[in-house]
């Protein structure tokens, strides 16, 4: 057995204290590393979303520049027509390039397409008019909930008088809607399901729009709309009117009335509901610069009687 002197223990000890400071500076060494590649990490997440944000913020003001534009040369390009139709080039989907920017791809869309939900009263904002009556009716029959007929208008209308069979509660907004949603509110009565539709069932918002001037667009409407209107619920008609325009604007009713099927009564019968021009447009604007962490895509309306955006959606 050998034993280990005083001196032996000393320099035992002074091993084991340089091996303890070696760790201990390994250790810290990693340490260190470990907060500079941390901090490294922070700083560039930190860099990259402010220039996600920049980019985003660009994006967006030149989206609203571009629509103003877009809208600008479209009314001046259409200011000699009475009718919007998608057949007419100007609706056709372009890109427009932007220094800096790149590219975008723009589409024009015109609307007026639904039963104008904000503007199916009379001026005094109760009576219903009345060339809508039977249109209203008839798309709720469509939507299986004839219940709700009266109910939605007492919800919208100014007065606080329920119309017969119907009822008036606090919370009804008594005032035309900014927004189809709105109608969540008589959460009572109105799911999302009926608002929207699911499983291949149309909603109410496939039937109605707040974006409209009162008529119509007959270029734009979809057939399950122009179904509900006199004139078009029978002999396939909106059928017929939904192909031709396919190929060809329908620009009056003198053009309607060419139609097979179509006749002087039925321009007659829709003279209050139809037009073949429209005061609302979508505008779809999608950006394509390659170099950009993300793309973009926006979805405006545009008043283009009052000349601003009144409606604005972004992915």
């Amino acid at each position: 057995m050998t034993m280990t002197g005083r001196g032996g223990l000393k320099v035992l000890y002074r091993s084991h204290k340089r091996g303890f400071v070696l760790i201990s500076v390994l250790m810290l060494g990693v340490l260190l590393i470990s907060c500079a590649t941390s901090f490294s990490w922070f700083v560039r997440m930190q860099v990259r979303g402010m220039r996600r944000e920049t980019q985003t913020l660009s994006k967006r003001t030149l989206a609203s520049v571009l629509a103003n534009s877009v809208m600008s040369l479209l009314s001046e390009a259409s200011s000699h027509t009475n009718y919007d139709s998608p057949v007419q080039r100007w609706y056709k989907p372009f890109i427009f390039s932007v220094p800096e920017m790149g590219m975008w791809i723009v589409q024009v869309t015109p609307l007026d397409d639904k039963i104008p939900l904000r503007n199916i009263f009379l001026p005094d904002g109760n009576t219903m008019r009345r060339e809508f009556t039977e249109v209203w009716r008839e798309m709720w029959n469509k939507l299986k909930h004839r219940e709700l007929e009266q109910l939605t208008l007492d919800f919208i209308d100014k007065n606080n008088r329920p119309r017969v069979g119907s009822r008036e509660e606090k919370y009804f907004i008594n005032r035309a809607p900014y927004d189809i949603s709105e109608l969540l509110i008589m959460s009572n009565d109105i799911t999302r399901e009926i608002v929207y539709g699911e499983e291949g069932n149309l909603g109410l918002s496939d039937y109605c729009t707040v974006y409209s001037d009162g008529k119509i667009n007959i270029n734009v409407a979809p057939v399950h709309v122009m179904e509900l209107l006199p004139g078009l619920d029978t002999g396939g008609l909106a059928q017929s009117i939904a192909e031709h325009r396919t190929e060809n604007a329908i620009e009056n009713f003198q053009d309607l009335q060419k139609l097979p099927g179509a006749s002087a009564r039925t321009s007659t019968r829709l003279t209050n509901i139809v037009s073949f021009k429209s005061r609302y447009f979508n505008i779809k604007l999608e950006s394509m610069n390659e170099e950009d962490d993300e793309t973009a895509s926006f979805t405006v309306i545009f008043d283009r009687t009052a000349k601003k955006i009144v409606g604005w959606e972004e992915i």
